[in-house]
């Protein structure tokens, strides 16, 4: 049997990864990352416990993996400087291929095992014609994690198997039930894995206290530049909010723009917030070879619904996208990714 390694989390989505892939004549290993565990230890412990268990019943190999090092150097250090420069980094977008996908595929090689395999609802297949590797929305449109998926490359989709991808959720719960997984399993988080409750303030006051005492308190300023009142730390503030001002204003007024440099954060009132183009940058063509123009549906953010746009290049590091229609609330540091159909065509940074 060809074997692979499948990432564990203890969760009911790997391990129906696992089950599925037993089932169509693989070899499965287990294989546990310990990323980030230093407010919630016994979380990860449990997860490890959990996805022990699971191996344990289907009867094959389970290996726990400490990348706690490398995944704070170059995850969390990376989210913490980028929000402190003002912009919304998506850290599981950076994880994927930096960490997540590095340390189970250089697992696999010291191991002599040619693929690798994971939870989520995406799927990548083969262009006959091209014979690039391209990622597809996976078939429950409520589950689609393709988007977060957009960082990978070539060499890496080429051993990547994803199982769930033809699936939908309550088809996974039913496979999970059958087996009694469900009460290998808790449940589910959207939240980013180092940040509970994805409240980033508390966050950051826990992991860099010094550094957000020595932000000092800033001005709040409208479009025209006029200074309305101060704020106390433009980390408080992410693009859209329209809380938080200690102020009150003869109508609602939101954040349009974090300017870290100069310590300040602009609000306007919502039509404001509304914008016909961007720039995005570190642009990964993964189901297109590159292109100076094209056009497709760009999602500008999970679990946006996506609008049609023309994107055209302006160097090798940056593209225009014009939107057919205008967006609200686009913000630096997120992903940006153009689909045509159900194909990913290329993923970039939100720049400005």
């Amino acid at each position: 049997m060809k074997e692979v390694v499948v990432a564990m989390s203890g969760g009911v989505d790997s391990s129906v990864t696992l089950l599925r892939l037993k089932e169509l004549g693989y070899a499965p290993v287990g294989l546990t990352l310990t990323m980030w565990d230093k407010y919630h230890s016994e979380q990860y412990k449990d997860a490890v416990r959990r996805a022990r268990r699971v191996c344990d019943k289907i009867g094959i190999r389970h290996v726990s993996l400490d990348v706690r090092a490398a995944f704070e150097a170059i995850i969390v250090d990376h989210f913490v400087d980028e929000y402190l420069k003002g912009v919304t980094p998506n850290p599981c977008v950076e994880c994927n291929p930096k960490v997540k996908w590095k340390s189970i595929i250089d697992f696999a090689d010291q191991n002599g095992i040619g693929q690798v395999a994971t939870g989520h609802y995406a799927r990548v297949e083969v262009n006959s014609d091209s014979r690039r590797f391209e990622i597809l929305k996976g078939l429950d449109p409520r589950k689609n994690q393709s988007y977060v998926l957009w960082q990978l490359s070539q060499e890496y989709l080429a051993r990547t198997i994803l199982p769930l991808g033809m699936l939908h959720k309550t088809e996974v719960y039913q496979i999970a039930e059958k087996y009694s997984f469900r009460d290998e399993n808790q449940s589910e988080s959207q939240d980013v894995c180092f940040i509970p409750h994805n409240s980033y303030r508390d966050f950051l006051e826990k992991h860099v206290p010094e550094r957000l005492k020595a932000i000092p308190k800033g001005e709040l300023v409208d479009e025209a530049g006029k200074v309305l009142g101060q704020h106390n730390g433009f980390y408080n503030f992410t693009i859209g909010q329209r809380k938080g001002f200690r102020m009150g204003f003869g109508e609602r007024r939101y954040v349009k723009q974090i300017d870290a440099g100069q310590n300040r954060v602009v609000i306007g009132d919502n039509p404001a917030l509304f914008r016909s183009e961007m720039i995005i940058q570190r642009v990964n063509w993964v189901s297109q070879t590159p292109q100076d123009e094209l056009e497709g549906s760009m999602q500008i953010r999970y679990n946006h619904p996506g609008v049609e746009c023309r994107v055209t290049r302006i160097s090798a590091e940056k593209y225009r996208v014009t939107f057919a229609e205008p967006q609200r609330a686009v913000t630096p540091g997120q992903s940006a990714v153009l689909y045509r159909g159900d194909k990913l065509l290329l993923g970039g940074i939100i720049y400005q």
